[in-house]
């Protein structure tokens, strides 16, 4: 009984199969044509140099500057890095975006504008007198 189930097994390996039915006729199944495998999904394109600048201009609106593209450019790592002069009223600086080519999703923000006579207050006399890299008189410390 073992060497019957043995090539049956062996047998139903191969490339078509066969039935065997005690007292019945032998019948042989063969696999039909074998199908391709559907195609993978299509990877979506890369942002346009175009799109990549759109991106910024509307980062830029919704911070409230008036922007100047310095540059934009894909990076290696499929990054679009995308830099503007920003102003504001009574200030200026920069934004620096990056973008990722593909899912299009903001991964940075480098936003640095300052107004005009704004400055770092960490004298109590505002700038009057020594302060900050204005060196230190050693009665001061």
């Amino acid at each position: 009984m073992r060497i019957p189930l043995l090539l049956g097994v062996l047998l139903m390996s191969g490339s078509g199969c066969i039935v065997a039915r005690p007292g019945g006729p032998v019948v042989v199944h063969r696999p039909g044509p074998s199908r391709p495998p559907p195609p993978p999904p299509s990877r979506p394109s890369a942002m346009s140099y175009d799109e990549a600048v759109n991106l910024g201009w509307g980062q830029c609106r919704s911070r409230g500057y008036d922007c100047q593209l310095q540059e934009a450019h894909l990076t290696g790592n499929n990054v679009w890095k995308v830099k503007f002069r920003a102003f504001a009223p009574g200030g200026k600086g920069h934004l620096h975006l990056d973008y990722d080519a593909y899912s299009r999703s903001l991964l940075r923000v480098d936003d640095k504008v300052k107004g005009r006579g704004d400055w770092d207050d960490d004298d109590d006399d505002h700038g009057r007198g020594r302060g900050k890299k204005r060196g230190h008189a050693k009665w001061d410390d």
